[in-house]
């Protein structure tokens, strides 16, 4: 891919022009993927906090639809490392089968038809606590890595993928780790290898299909690398 400026953007900066678009063009859905670290949740909210002004917002995170840790650990499947062949071991983000894909896309049916949808994320415990999705929502952002197993709609969607070094992944993996599974900087090197080689066989090959690709710097700036819809 050829970069097409060395300008770097604050994320203001590129949230406030997508939302632009997507209401001159009337695009409904927002999907956003990327390696770990990337600001793929920061952009989100970002872009939430920029739509939400216009009129009714969604947002959906992916890891409301992963399959538990412990059963996801306790079981092994199989990839291709690009560079080693076939490899074995736990289950991370990188596989469809961590997901339970019916679910989201029966609340993006639901959505794309008009219905309001109460959501039930993975840390609500109560019925109450259940967000309402809006039928009539401007947006719709939907953001994880597991965006990549979802069908998008061209017509009525926009997608982007955030990508960021292994140097600024590790950095911000390990700041957040008390909010993870990985407690320490020991657990978040132990693991990047495996995680890193899956990412690669199952995630990067869809690159080519989102439209607008984006490199989040050390300092949270965004590099455009390719912007299909020319927004930026």
């Amino acid at each position: 891919m050829n970069e097409i400026s060395n300008k770097n953007y604050e994320p203001i900066k590129v949230a406030k022009e997508i939302v632009q678009y997507c209401l001159s063009v009337g695009k409904k859905f927002i999907f956003i993927s990327g390696n770990g670290g990337s600001g793929k949740t920061e952009l989100s909210k970002i872009i939430y906090k920029e739509a939400v002004k216009y009129g009714h917002v969604n947002i959906l995170d992916m890891d409301d639809f992963v399959v538990d840790t412990k059963l996801r650990n306790s079981a092994t499947t199989t990839w291709n490392d690009i560079e080693t062949g076939e490899q074995k071991g736990r289950y991370t983000t990188a596989f469809a089968a961590s997901y339970f894909l019916q679910n989201i896309k029966a609340i993006i049916y639901n959505l794309e038809n008009g219905n309001n949808y109460y959501h039930w994320p993975k840390k609500t415990k109560e019925p109450k606590e259940c967000p309402l999705l809006y039928g009539d929502a401007i947006l719709t952002i939907i953001e994880g890595i597991g965006t990549v197993f979802l069908d998008k709609d061209e017509s009525n969607s926009i997608n982007i993928f955030i990508q960021c070094s292994k140097g600024v992944e590790l950095a911000r993996r390990i700041k957040r780790g008390r909010f993870s599974n990985e407690k320490n900087a020991e657990e978040v090197q132990k693991k990047f290898a495996e995680r890193n080689s899956q990412y690669k066989a199952n995630i990067e090959p869809h690159i080519i299909e989102y439209k607008i690709v984006l490199e989040s710097m050390g300092n949270f700036s965004l590099h455009v690398i390719r912007d299909d819809y020319k927004i930026l």
